[in-house]
Parts: structure tokens; C-alpha cells; sequence
């Protein structure tokens, strides 16, 4: 019984990256790009997602 109890306890404990909390560093000049690149994208599908959708019967201008 006492190794059911055990045994969570330490996949628990096995899961905790030493890394935690660690600087993950600078990134490349690339890696800016990419990221600024993936920015831009996700800007545009809000802008196209937020644009009004004109309702049944109504005409451009109105």
C-alpha cells in the first residue's frame, strides 16, 4: 500500500525541471524575425475576424 502512495510522489518530484525559473537566453536575429513575422500574422486574422459582417437586407453604404 505504502508503494501506491510512493509512487506518485516521486513521478511528481520526477517531473520538475531543473530549468525552472532559468534565463532562457537571447534569441537570434531570426528567431526576432520569425516571432515579429508571427506577430503580424496573428494581427491580420484579427482585423479580418473584427470586420462587421453586413446583415441580411442591408446594402453597402446604407
Amino acid at each position: 500500500m505504502n508503494r501506491l502512495v510512493l509512487l506518485p510522489a516521486l513521478a511528481l518530484v520526477a517531473c520538475n525541471s531543473s530549468t525552472e525559473g532559468a534565463d532562457p537566453g537571447p534569441v537570434t536575429q531570426e528567431e526576432a524575425e520569425a516571432l515579429d513575422d508571427a506577430a503580424s500574422m496573428l494581427n491580420e486574422q484579427r482585423m479580418v475576424s473584427e470586420t462587421p459582417v453586413p446583415e441580411a437586407g442591408e446594402e453597402a453604404g446604407e
